[in-house]
């Protein structure tokens, strides 16, 4: 068992507490009494703390213990298993979670702390209203997927223009079966943007319309080549060629005559005629042999020879001036303009050539008046230029007739760079989209699932399965609801109160309404209640045990008061080792009377009471006896007048910070001896016949400093106090002399025993 606290420092109002020799050693049932604020929670927790090998709540807990089994100080814990009920323990058992349609309690520490796991998980889920921004896992995905729906309507309303557009422009016919999905498709396939120049796609569009066109021929200039070139050389070598004459001057210096002449010459020579055409005269034979030698074989041959050629370069320029290109309208239109440059060429060079064959013509002709004189050509035929110009034009022409020969795949082909050149025109928007898409889907499956990254971020799923879970495990636990009602009658002593099992934990009703609100007295009957429950779990063994409990009827109405107590005495006499811990008078004379009346065999009782004192400007707390008056009369007020009795002040507020509430109880006694009625004691008390003065200051004090902390006190209340215990005790004397004198010899008789 444990037997005393030797000490204990940086506890609280048991800041540096050690054991007072005098003090008897705590036996199987200790019974501890001590006002309220003075320290009895403090000490109960003291024990809760004898497990633990560290505090966390006391990290500079200090403490040694002497048990049977030697001492123990802080870092070793206690060897038998403590069970302890205190305010701490209302708090980590009793919970409430409010719902819309009722508030379901929690009952049990560990059901409290799967509540607050709950309740800190529906946080994150659901967010905390009382923190700005605050908005929770499920709303930031609402918004996060609303976001990511607007995202890809946007992107979705991009590919449905880009559908359209390619259906109206490009498609034509088939547009009806190309849809958003098609234009989707089709980007897929799109590894960069192929955008074209407004001029292409206005060809291309033109390609579309387009009917297809017949081949055509190719324009030749192959006669023009070799013929140019057959003449040059003739005329090249005719125009050097001589013959030898005998000439005749008057026709040699008169070119005009001697073509007239020479024509006559051949027509008589023709018709054998030896007269004169044109006089009718004979012709003289030495005029014929003359002109026979100036007109001779060789030059006969050379201007033969000339004409032949002349008729040559007459075909020539007829073959030039009918070598015309075909119209442009015949091709298609995205070639006409440049084909029409080159037929603008072809004219030109065409003139050229004219020009040169014109002068070739002329010194050939001029030749035959000068066959006895080598001339030299002075002009060369400008061929290149009019067959360049015509490859041009052929250039042109083939790819017409090469458009027409794949006329088909033309225009799949201008499809293509169409759909490739709309789709294009979305590519950088698109590309935004999809990444701002991909960074939601991301985040969208971080909030769902967690981030493998981060353990600590969980995911929705997960954190709704763990609530469920915790939720799952507190269901389980009640299961324990019907005994928790029985016993719950039982402390109370009717069946007020009663709760349900439900999934989430308990519903708690009261004459079958949901209750909506516990007082504090019934919810210290809830926990101490679970707490007797909980004393008989697989955890702990009563019997090899110690149980500490602290104020269990706190708040209780009087009613309850013997019901409770019976409760708590068939809870614990079994316990290896009791402390009970009480401010209620009425308690704590029930308590002893058990103990008087329990038989030895079942174990020796010790009677402590918690005193505190200054030291240093420091309220603290010591143990004590308990006062023979509070342990051998039956009422408090024996004991109450004692203090007031034996007041003897120190000057200090901390002495007399509890007399304005012990001098009320006294004050109030007293007047319910001298008139047991009814009436209020400030009624009573001006049917007393004493100083009127006097009396105003007793009320005075009793009334207005009675619940008023020695944090609030004025430092006239040491003085005061000092005065009114003086009247209050002379009033008494003066008023009912025998019934004080009774007072008196109690508490001497107490001194002396």
């Amino acid at each position: 068992m444990i037997r005393k606290l030797i000490e204990i420092k940086n506890l609280a109002i048991f800041s540096n507490y050690r054991w007072d020799a005098s003090l008897p050693q705590f036996e199987r049932f200790n019974l501890i009494y001590g006002w309220n604020g003075c320290g009895k929670t403090t000490l109960s927790q003291m024990f809760s703390e004898l497990t633990k090998e560290t505090s966390d709540e006391f990290p500079n807990l200090k403490y040694k213990i002497e048990t049977d089994n030697g001492e123990y100080t802080h870092g070793a814990s206690y060897s038998k298993k403590i069970r302890v009920f205190n305010q701490n323990y209302i708090a980590q058992n009793i919970d409430v979670l409010s719902g819309k349609a009722s508030s379901i309690y929690i009952i049990g520490e560990e059901n409290k702390k799967l509540a607050d796991s709950i309740r800190e998980d529906e946080l994150i889920l659901r967010g905390n209203p009382e923190i700005p921004g605050n908005i929770g896992k499920l709303k930031e995905l609402e918004i996060k997927k609303e976001e990511l729906g607007n995202k890809e309507n946007e992107k979705g309303n991009l590919f449905t223009t880009a559908a359209r557009n390619i259906g109206t422009h490009v498609l034509g016919a088939q547009a009806r079966n190309y849809r958003k999905n098609n234009a989707e498709s089709d980007f897929r396939l799109l590894d960069s943007k192929q955008l074209l120049p407004q001029t292409e796609v206005d060809q291309l569009l033109a390609t579309l319309l387009q009917q297809e066109m017949p081949i055509l021929n190719l324009l030749s200039t192959e006669n023009i080549e070799s013929t140019s070139k057959d003449i040059f050389d003739e005329a090249t070598a005719l125009l050097k060629r001589t013959v030898e004459l005998t000439a005749i001057t008057r026709l040699r210096e008169n070119l005009h005559i001697s073509q007239w002449v020479e024509k006559g010459f051949e027509l008589h020579q023709k018709e054998n005629s030896l007269k004169c055409e044109f006089c009718d005269q004979p012709l003289p034979e030495d005029r014929l042999r003359a002109l026979a030698k100036h007109f001779n074989l060789a030059d006969k041959e050379l201007k033969t020879d000339a004409d032949n050629l002349l008729v040559k370069i007459a075909e020539l320029q007829d073959t030039i001036q009918s070598t015309l290109p075909i119209d442009k309208a015949n091709l298609y239109p995205e070639f006409r303009d440049e084909y029409k440059i080159n037929t603008d060429q072809l004219e030109n060079a065409k003139k050229d050539l004219l020009e040169n064959v014109k002068a070739i013509k002329t010194q050939v002709e001029n030749k035959k008046l000068h066959t006895t004189e080598e001339i030299n050509l002075t002009e060369r035929l400008k061929v290149n230029a009019i067959i360049s110009a015509a490859n041009l034009i052929n250039a042109w022409i083939s790819k017409h007739n090469e458009k027409s020969t794949n006329f088909s795949n033309e225009k799949d082909n201008a499809r293509v760079k169409l759909k490739r050149h709309h789709l294009s025109e979305i590519f950088d928007d698109v590309q935004s989209l999809n990444i701002a898409i991909a960074n939601l889907i991301v985040e969208i499956n971080v909030l769902e699932n967690g981030n493998p990254d981060y353990p600590d971020n969980i995911g929705i799923k997960n954190l709704q399965a763990r609530i469920q879970g915790n939720k799952n495990k507190i269901s389980e636990a009640g299961r324990a609801c019907d005994e928790i009602n029985r016993q719950l009658e039982v402390f109370l002593g009717r069946r007020e109160l009663v709760f349900e099992s439900t999934a989430e934990g308990y519903l708690l009703k009261r004459n079958g309404e949901r209750a909506k609100n516990l007082s504090e007295g019934e919810k210290t009957a809830i926990a101490f209640v679970y707490f007797t429950i909980h004393l008989k779990d697989r955890d702990f063994t009563v019997n090899d045990g110690v149980v500490v409990i602290d104020d269990p009827i706190s708040s209780l109405d009087s009613n309850s008061l013997f019901q409770a107590f019976s409760f708590l005495k068939n809870a614990v006499r079994d316990s290896y080792q009791v402390f009970i811990l009480t401010h209620n008078f009425d308690f704590l004379q029930l308590i002893i009377n058990w103990f008087k009346n329990m038989p030895k065999s079942q174990g020796r009782k010790s009677y402590y009471m918690i005193k505190n004192l200054r030291n240093d400007e420091k309220r603290i707390a010591t143990l004590a006896v308990l006062d023979k008056l509070l342990k051998n009369y039956n009422t408090e007020y024996q004991y109450l007048f004692k203090i007031l009795y034996r007041f003897n002040p120190d000057g200090t507020l901390d002495s007399v910070y509890h007399l304005p509430n012990i001098a009320r109880k006294v004050l109030e006694n007293f007047l319910m001896v001298m008139y047991p009625d009814n009436n209020t004691p400030y009624k009573k008390l001006e049917q007393i016949n004493f100083d009127e003065n006097k009396k105003t200051a007793i009320y005075k004090f009793t009334n207005d400093q009675s619940h008023i902390t020695g944090k609030g006190f004025n430092p006239a209340l040491v003085s005061e106090s000092q005065n009114v215990i003086a009247f209050l005790l002379d009033m008494m004397h003066t008023v009912f002399p025998d019934h004080y004198k009774a007072l008196e010899d109690a508490v001497i008789n107490s001194d002396a025993s």
